[in-house]
């Protein structure tokens, strides 16, 4: 029966190799122990161990043997022995059943909590990636924009205001991004779900690209306009 204290652990692919948290490390050749200052220290009796030590005073702490005292090998635990004499009598069935029950209900919560640790674990690092590559999008969408008003600012002056009004409204649409983009970390702070905000950003997405788009297609259309107005001027 393993140690009262939780392992780390997780499944599939993070740390397969590991079975939810159990102590994988070699048993020592007696019952797991917990430490009762009333019972403690090397034993005055005439038992030995197979060292032909005294034995040392244990409490035991696994299984239907918990709370029972037991004298044991006083060595490290690579050299221990596996000479055991129990103090305490078995404990009665009723009560070795109840302990064998509570011992199996710390295992199941214990794998439990392990389990979802790593369901968290793995849902967090995919948040992750989705932001990353959502910023990454978010800047080549702004060099877009950048390069696509610098391309605008050549057109005729009456044209002009009408293609600032179209670039401050792809502004406004740039802050909404970034306050979008703001909002998202917070909320990834948080760790909550972000699928909305991931659709609401690729939706965002597709408001700009339409929008350089459409401040291409006026910008070859003034273009052709300056090439008619030198012909007629040309004649």
């Amino acid at each position: 029966m393993p140690s009262w204290n939780d392992g780390e652990s997780s499944e599939d692919s993070l740390l397969s190799g590991f079975d939810y948290g159990h102590d994988l490390s070699p048993r020592k050749p007696i019952p797991e122990t917990t430490l009762d200052p009333e019972f403690t220290g090397y034993d005055d009796c005439d038992l030995r161990c197979n060292h032909d030590m005294p034995m040392y005073k244990f409490v035991c702490f696994e299984g239907e043997n918990t709370g029972r005292r037991f004298l044991a090998c006083g060595c490290k635990d690579e050299e221990m022995c596996d000479k055991v004499e129990w103090v305490d009598g078995p404990w009665p069935p009723p009560l070795q059943r109840s302990l064998v029950k509570l011992w199996a209900m710390h295992d199941e919560e214990r794998d439990s909590r392990i389990h979802g640790n790593v369901e968290y674990a793995t849902k967090n690092y995919q948040l992750t990636l989705q932001k990353k590559e959502l910023e990454k999008k978010n800047m080549e969408l702004h060099k877009q924009v950048g390069n696509a008003l610098e391309y605008v600012s050549e057109i005729t002056s009456h044209d002009l205001e009408l293609e600032v009004a179209k670039r401050e409204k792809a502004e406004q649409e740039v802050i909404s991004l970034r306050e979008e983009k703001k909002r998202l970390e917070h909320e990834l702070a948080k760790r909550p779900k972000i699928d909305d905000e991931c659709s609401t950003l690729k939706e965002e997405k597709k408001k700009l690209e339409y929008y350089v788009a459409e401040l291409l297609k006026l910008s070859h259309a003034h273009k052709d306009k300056m090439k008619k107005i030198v012909e007629i001027c040309g004649e």
